[in-house]
């Protein structure tokens, strides 16, 4: 027992890799670090094994060797934390078994002992990997600092370990985003494929083959299609359809799908074994009609699909999906298909401008000019088959050119000092031009909107037409003791004497004759109550120059002449 100045009379204890301590009512699982005792001395490991009350120091002894070779045999077994080993033993000595052991536990720590203090031994034994190296006689205390220092040291690395552990975790999880991030860049041309690969080739882009395209798909008005759909959220819709996606396309093309604002999804396709243009497009024809039909018939949602052109090489990917974005800008032509080629499309952007029809536009302000709601609806669908055409407008354009018109009829409702927040929100109007995606939609859109002018106008009209006749009335009540005529009064209201004596009959029921004698009667029935005056002071007084003719009015609307009326208000 000469290597140990000190050492323990405690027992040895069997113990397991986990020792369960307890502090009362509280128990507390602490790990036990693995340990392996090498020497070619018996009685120099059992004081090793006494020295100590290894549990307490969470320590488990799991073997001991008398060899090196003996000891690697156990470490490859038992996969130990500590080894605390001779330096001079036979077969293979304690500086070959530290080289050779963390070989196999890389993260274990080699405690040497030797009786012999040489440089030599020391530099080759830090030079093989041991953690430390102790002359005999040792001390326990110097021991154990030693297995305190390295148990700290395995604490530390399995932190870090963890820490590398936890970031791999991470980049892991957020290899979704990052691939989404980098495909975005490849998109728009802010990086080429062989430059992603070169600085994150571990997003394994599936971007190979032969032949390069994209393809953008879009969820026709989505709040509606969601409202209607057993899929209430707009990400769980574009999940499925990439699912569908990605499983038609897989045998004959690479796909990377990424969704893109605005209820779009992304593909990024190239060809397996298409070895030419015209395979190539064919394959693609058939699997988006392939595509749009499960999704039309599984899901009941209406989608349109823009298709860029197809290039031999990446470097020309963000272009296609350029031309992808731009065919989606046509599907207002699409109908009912909804499936928009780049080269189907692409030759309309040199297509000479569409001739406005003003013509068209002169009538439609009129008929709304005349409270004719079926003319103005029927000219503003003759308008939009005009500029529609034979052949498909850049649908920029097209909007442009309503966007004109109702601008045009917005300035003529201002003109009338008529003013309505809904109808005059001209940013709201070019946001829902914008939005509409079909002739139909634009249709369904211009009718609704011209209908909503017609209420308006004829709303406005009538309060202004309640307006006129107020201010008829009061002049009438004000000058009814004059001789005052039709064209006087219609002059006091700024209008023709034709135009309002239709006017007022239309909004009261009578003419404004008749209107005008009811309140003179009125009135002199109001003087006739008076004992002392005359008959035809009254008819004077009311605007009645022949008292005769004053008394033939009275009694055909009071049904008694006025000095029977007087006779009768008086007793």
């Amino acid at each position: 027992m000469g290597w140990l100045t000190e050492r323990s009379t405690e027992s040895n204890m069997k113990v397991t890799r986990t020792e369960v301590l307890r502090f009362g009512s509280y128990c507390l699982e602490v790990k036990m670090y693995k340990l392996i005792l090498v020497d070619d001395s018996e009685r120099v490991r059992r004081g090793l094994q006494l020295s100590l009350d290894w549990p307490s120091h969470e320590i488990e002894i799991i073997g001991e060797a008398e060899d090196g070779e003996a000891a690697m045999e156990l470490i490859i077994e038992m996969k130990p934390d500590l080894i605390i080993s001779d330096v001079l033993m036979p077969h293979m000595n304690g500086l070959e078994l530290t080289e050779n052991a963390l070989r196999i536990v890389p993260h274990a720590k080699i405690i040497l002992l030797s009786g012999y203090d040489h440089f030599d031994y020391v530099q080759t034994a830090i030079r093989n990997g041991a953690f430390d190296y102790l002359l005999k006689p040792t001390k326990v205390e110097e021991l154990l600092n030693v297995i305190n220092k390295a148990k700290q040291s395995i604490k530390q690395e399995l932190g870090l370990l963890k820490g590398v552990e936890d970031l791999k975790r991470q980049l892991y999880q957020s290899i979704p985003v990052m691939k989404e991030r980098y495909l975005r860049y490849l998109l728009t041309g802010r990086m080429t494929l062989q430059e992603i690969h070169d600085n994150c080739d571990y997003l394994q882009l599936s971007i190979g083959g032969n032949h390069y395209s994209c393809l953008v798909l879009e969820i026709d008005e989505p709040a509606t299609v969601i409202e209607r759909n057993r899929l209430n959220d707009k990400q769980l819709l574009l999940f499925a359809f990439k699912n569908i996606a990605d499983e038609l396309f897989r045998e004959q093309f690479y796909a990377e799908i990424i969704e893109n604002v605005d209820n779009q999804l992304v593909m990024i396709l190239s060809g397996k074994d298409l070895q030419d243009v015209k395979r190539y497009v064919e394959s693609l024809q058939a699997l988006v009609k392939k595509m749009k039909y499960y999704i039309t018939r599984y899901y009941k949602v209406p989608v349109y699909i823009g298709i860029g052109g197809v290039y031999e090489t990446t470097d020309w990917i963000s272009k296609s999906y350029k031309e992808a974005m731009e065919a989606m800008e046509y599907r207002i032509y699409s109908g009912e298909e909804g499936v928009i080629f780049y080269s189907d499309v692409g030759y309309t952007r040199t297509q000479e401008h569409i001739i406005y029809p003003y013509d068209l536009e002169k009538k439609l302000c009129l008929a709304l000019k005349i409270g004719d709601k079926e003319g103005a609806c029927s000219y503003a669908r003759q308008f939009l088959q005009a500029i529609v055409g034979d052949y498909p407008h850049n649908p920029e354009q097209l909007r442009n050119i309503c966007l004109q018109l109702v601008y045009t009829l917005l300035r003529m409702l201002m003109e009338w000092n008529i003013s309505d927040g809904k109808v005059m929100d001209f940013a709201a109007l070019d946001e829902q031009l914008k939005k509409w995606k079909t002739i139909e939609h634009l249709e369904t859109w211009l009718i609704q909107y011209v209908t909503g002018l017609t209420n308006i106008i004829e709303e406005k009209m009538l309060q202004r037409n309640v307006s006129i006749i107020q201010k008829a009335v009061t002049f009438m009540e004000q000058h009814y003791h004059r001789d005052i005529s039709l064209q006087e009064v219609a002059d006091a209201v700024y209008l023709t004497p034709n135009y309002f004596a239709n006017l007022f009959k239309e909004r009261t029921g009578e003419t404004m004759l008749n209107f005008l004698s009811d309140i003179r009667i009125s009135k002199a029935k109001e003087l006739l109550k008076q004992p002392d005056i005359k008959i035809y002071e009254v008819a004077e007084r009311v605007g009645y120059t022949d008292a005769k003719y004053f008394g033939q009015v009275f009694k055909k609307i009071v049904g008694l002449t006025p000095v029977e009326y007087k006779k009768a208000v008086s007793s």
